[in-house]
Parts: C-alpha cells; sequence; structure tokens
C-alpha cells in the first residue's frame, strides 16, 4: 500500500484529506503539534517551528509504514500587520513564520525526494510522486498587512517553481503550490474547503503529468486561471 504524510494534520483540510487518502488505499500518516484526528491514522508529534526535525520525521514515518510517495504539507503561521507598521513583527516572530512557512518546506521537500528515489519508479507505480503545498495568493499578489507573511509563503512557491519545471523535469516527481479561490477569482482566507482541497490533493496525486505549479483552484470545480493582479486591498 502506497504512503501519504500530511504535515499539519488539524479538523478541517487535514482530516479531509486523511480520509480520502485512506479511502483510496493508501497508509496515512498525520503530523501535528498534537494529535487532532481519529487514532486508526498513525500520528507524529511535529512542531514545525523546528525545521531541523523534518528528517527525523521522515525516518520515522518510512520505518512505521514505508517511504511516502505522496507529502502534503498544510501548516502555515500567518501574520497580519497594522497599516502603518509593515516592520512590527521582531526577529524572533519573523524567524518563527520563516521557519514554519519557509524553512520546514524545504527540508520536506527534499525529504520527499528523498523518498520518492527511495521508492524508485516501481515503488511509486505509474503515478509518480507527489509534494503539494497549501499556499495562498501573496506569491503574486501584494494585500496591506501581509508582507512577513507574503515574503515566506512566496519564497516556497519559488521553490515549488524551480522543483517543478526546472530541477526534476523528466522525473515522475510533481510539486504543486495550491491556493484556492472564490470563484470570482478573490482570495479564500479562514474558510478553507478542507473537502475542496481534499479533492484536489487526491486528483493531483494520481495524475501522472505535472500540471500548473501554481495550482490556483475553486472548490467543487479544480483549477481556473484567474487574471494577474498585483494589489488588492484587504477585506476581512
Amino acid at each position: 500500500m502506497p504512503t501519504v504524510l500530511i504535515i499539519g494534520a488539524g479538523l478541517n483540510t487535514g482530516k479531509a484529506a486523511a480520509e480520502t487518502f485512506s479511502a483510496a488505499g493508501y497508509q496515512v500518516a498525520v503530523a501535528s503539534r498534537t494529535q487532532k484526528l481519529d487514532s486508526k491514522y498513525r500520528y507524529y508529534a511535529f512542531d514545525a517551528s523546528k525545521p531541523e526535525t523534518v528528517p527525523t520525521l521522515f525516518e520515522k514515518v518510512t520505518t512505521d509504514l514505508g517511504a511516502p510517495s505522496v507529502v502534503i504539507y498544510i501548516t502555515a503561521a500567518g501574520h497580519v500587520s497594522p497599516p502603518e507598521n509593515p516592520f512590527d513583527t521582531e526577529l524572533d516572530g519573523f524567524q518563527k513564520g520563516l521557519n514554519i512557512n519557509t524553512i520546514s518546506p524545504y527540508y520536506a521537500a527534499r525529504e520527499a525526494v528523498k523518498s520518492f528515489e527511495k521508492l524508485g519508479p516501481s515503488g511509486l507505480g505509474p503515478s509518480g510522486g507527489s509534494f503539494l503545498f497549501v499556499g495562498n495568493g501573496l506569491n503574486t499578489t501584494a494585500i496591506p498587512g501581509f508582507m512577513t507573511f507574503a515574503v515566506q509563503k512566496g519564497a516556497t512557491a519559488h521553490m515549488i517553481q524551480n522543483l517543478a519545471l526546472v530541477e526534476y523535469d523528466g522525473k515522475p516527481y510533481k510539486f504543486y503550490y495550491l491556493d484556492e479561490r472564490h470563484a470570482d477569482g478573490s482570495y479564500v482566507t479562514t474558510d478553507l474547503s478542507g473537502a475542496g482541497h481534499a479533492a484536489e490533493f487526491i486528483k493531483l496525486a494520481k495524475d501522472s503529468k505535472q500540471g500548473p505549479w501554481d495550482y490556483t483552484f475553486v472548490s467543487g470545480k479544480g483549477y481556473e486561471k484567474f487574471p494577474y493582479v498585483e494589489v488588492m486591498a484587504w477585506n476581512p
């Protein structure tokens, strides 16, 4: 049975992903600071603010369930600054956000590729390996108050872009930066659809070919390419 590792498995997107992949015949490993999901999923305590622990997480999952062919990174840490002070975040806060949104994803992607290489073509099967990162629109659009979050998420978006288009082009590995939108193209913020993400996760994992790495989608409809927007007002 193939293995999926879900990093940041909470009660919305993580739960939906675990249920979806379990139903599709995957062994499911879930990682988070505290156990939130049903005990039928193999749980691993993990704090994304400590990127140095990522390799150990993968080692444990590989020993227990086998090397994962699908890795889903959901964990995020956002910060909103007041309009008059975009530099309100002190170094320790910025570093923690960087660890969660950028550095841990870097190590997770690195360990995912090691897992893909360990499995090889026969272990990966026709679907290949997949690294799926839950992003947002901050990699392309400036929104007041979100500069630090944009820097951190944007860096990971560029990593995904390079992995998908250059570094592993021609390999059976896929890399995606998922960005859920409303039907009008506006950003989904606090009302993320767990079921919508899970449906895209399993679809992308089963597709043997790399699709658009910057994967903007509407829940229930799938991928949609929206016009580029450079600046957008924040409407909480």
